[in-house]
């Protein structure tokens, strides 16, 4: 078994990481809330802790600048032989930057393994050299389903953003389907189970359908979509694609709007 850290016990992390502690793995971990705790996990009190006592660092923050930062921070830590697995999603470009710019510091290896879909049966992309991947996978079976090599560092988060593409436009549609069904008269409920088993069916039904009935879709789930639609408009733009629904998206799930 192996010493691992983990860092970042939000929503994604406390779903992912007490399979860690179940595959019997030791683990350290660090929020900066410090009410946020693992059971089964020493706490940490820094990045840089985390860092120093781990030979794999998971991490599971919100954007692109805290990875940037936590990879600031560890970078003071000698890295050689250590790995970095960042299950965050962030831009496919400035992956690669940090990624980088850390290996420079302190010799620490990285992979890109941003997630997507229920616990046990999500679908992880991992971007990074072979090695590395390689050595991640174990772990991450843990809690995943599908775990995809993309390529080089980025490439996870490359098809990570290309995935939300689809599941924010897929939220979008539902939202759009329940308020055209109650405003003619059909118990949204009834519709949404109606159509288990239809050509419209995805999982995306059964996750969001209780929140958008409810017109109460997360804060950040809503925050994440946009994010992950401005790196795609970002990236598309870069390479000459036109993306009409993921322009539409940004601005929809910029303002907030999620029902």
């Amino acid at each position: 078994m192996a010493r691992l850290g983990w860092i970042g016990l939000g929503r994604l992390g406390l779903r992912l990481a007490p399979r860690l502690v179940a595959a019997g793995h030791d683990l350290i971990a660090h929020d900066l809330d410090p009410a946020r705790t693992l059971p089964g996990a020493a706490r940490a009190s820094s990045a840089v802790e985390v860092a120093a006592e781990s030979e794999a660092i998971f991490l599971c923050v919100t954007d692109t600048e805290a990875v940037d930062r936590i990879a600031g921070e560890i970078a003071a830590v000698d890295g050689r032989g250590k790995l970095v697995v960042d299950h965050s999603s962030i831009h496919p470009v400035r992956a690669r930057e940090i990624a980088a710019r850390l290996k420079a510091a302190n010799g620490m290896a990285w992979v890109d393994a941003p997630v997507s879909g229920p616990t046990g049966t999500c679908a992880v992309f991992l971007g990074g050299a072979a090695a590395d991947v390689a050595r991640a996978r174990p772990w991450i079976a843990a809690y995943a389903g599908t775990v995809t090599h993309m390529g080089s560092l980025g490439s996870g988060q490359l098809a990570k953003s290309a995935s939300q593409l689809v599941v924010s436009a897929a939220v979008a549609a539902w939202e759009e389907a329940v308020a055209y069904v109650r405003a003619n008269g059909l118990d949204p409920a009834e519709f949404l189970d109606a159509c288990v088993g239809a050509g419209s069916d995805s999982g995306v039904r059964g996750h969001f359908g209780a929140e958008i009935i409810a017109g109460q879709i997360a804060p950040e789930t809503v925050r994440n979509f946009g994010k992950d639609m401005e790196n795609v408009c970002d990236l598309a733009e870069g390479a000459a694609v036109s993306v009409p629904l993921a322009r539409m998206l940004r601005s929809r799930f910029a303002k907030g709007d999620a029902s």
